[in-house]
């Protein structure tokens, strides 16, 4: 398998049955030691299919911690002229546990309008 980045990412627009094309996405992970602020990894853009692979170098090696994802919605769903919604981003929180930093994390975001949903992918 080729090398790939240690979290990856993946929308699929439920309503419509597609993916979500040109959402940008933002990963922040938790600093505890100052003051429980965010401070960020990387940022990207979901593509055709609706995906970031490249979020981070494949070889960025993860720490234990608590991570953010957060995606911009409302861009996307100006991009598809659907201007009623009720989410205008998504953050996903998720903790990479001690001793699982070697794992790969892949974060889905099932999106409609009114409502998501997310898994642990593979």
């Amino acid at each position: 398998m080729a090398a790939r980045s240690p979290i990856t990412c993946h929308v699929l627009d439920s309503s419509c049955g597609r993916p979500g094309r040109n959402v940008p996405v933002k990963l922040e992970i938790l600093n505890t030691a100052a003051n429980n602020t965010w401070g960020g990894l990387a940022t990207g853009l979901t593509d055709s299919d609706g995906r970031v692979g490249t979020l981070l170098d494949p070889s960025h090696q993860l720490v234990a911690g608590i991570y953010r994802m957060t995606f911009q919605t409302s861009d996307y769903w100006a991009s598809v002229g659907v201007t009623a919604y009720f989410h205008p981003y998504v953050q996903i929180i998720f903790e990479v546990a001690p001793g699982a930093e070697k794992q790969h994390y892949h974060i889905p975001l099932l999106l409609s309008p009114y409502s998501y949903t997310t898994y642990r992918g593979s």
